[in-house]
């Protein structure tokens, strides 16, 4: 963990001198070179494209071109200096996306569907497209459309039909405290539906 001061030269530039003097120019050269120039704060002396670590605040930072200003990395305390990875990444904070394009979600079939025979576990707060149903879904205590995923549509600008799946293929848990309605669904063999104490199913 070593810094260049001005002792025999300012900065990286070593004057001319004998003795101590250059030896100790030399010294902290190769200290600094070897330990990734570390310290306190910002350097004081600098030059573009200069990386250092500050070990104040663990954060990795470089130079820019202008030698103007440093641009933090990373933060070494961190994995991956605490950048998200590409593969299964996890995220803590509130996460601002500023871009005018979109967002896309996981998409995939019933059998896909976290909590199924090989998938991941099904948790509160996750949100899917169903490519079985066509339907975005979200899970709470159990999965189920959510906005835009079981709207009513209709001719021209009308909005009056809701429609559903004639089958139910997987186990499903009416969400507690809230009343559903079907038509004349039928239940796969093995399969349950749980109505919970308080809410309400009506069949057609």
């Amino acid at each position: 963990m070593a810094r260049v001061d001005n002792t025999g030269g300012a900065g990286y530039v070593i004057d001319n001198g004998t003795g101590a003097a250059v030896r100790t120019k030399l010294n902290q050269i190769t200290a600094a070179i070897n330990s990734v120039n570390s310290g306190s704060g910002d350097p004081s002396i600098n030059s573009a494209f200069q990386p250092h670590i500050d070990t104040s605040s663990s954060l990795f930072k470089i130079r820019n071109a202008a030698n103007n200003a440093y641009v933090t990395i990373g933060n070494i305390s961190l994995d991956n200096l605490g950048h998200v990875v590409a593969a299964s990444p996890t995220m803590t904070g509130d996460v601002t996306m500023s871009s005018t394009g979109f967002l896309k979600v996981p998409v995939g079939n019933n059998a896909q569907q976290p909590g199924q025979s090989g998938a991941p576990s099904a948790a509160a707060g996750q949100f899917r497209y169903n490519s079985d149903t066509g339907q975005f879904e979200g899970y709470t205590n159990a999965w189920g459309s959510i906005g835009g995923g079981a709207g009513a549509t209709g001719g021209g600008n009308d909005e009056v039909f809701f429609e559903s799946d004639t089958n139910v293929t997987t186990n499903y848990t009416i969400t507690s405290g809230k009343n559903a309605h079907t038509v004349s669904p039928v239940i796969d063999s093995g399969v349950t539906v749980t109505v919970p104490s308080g809410s309400l199913l009506v069949i057609l």
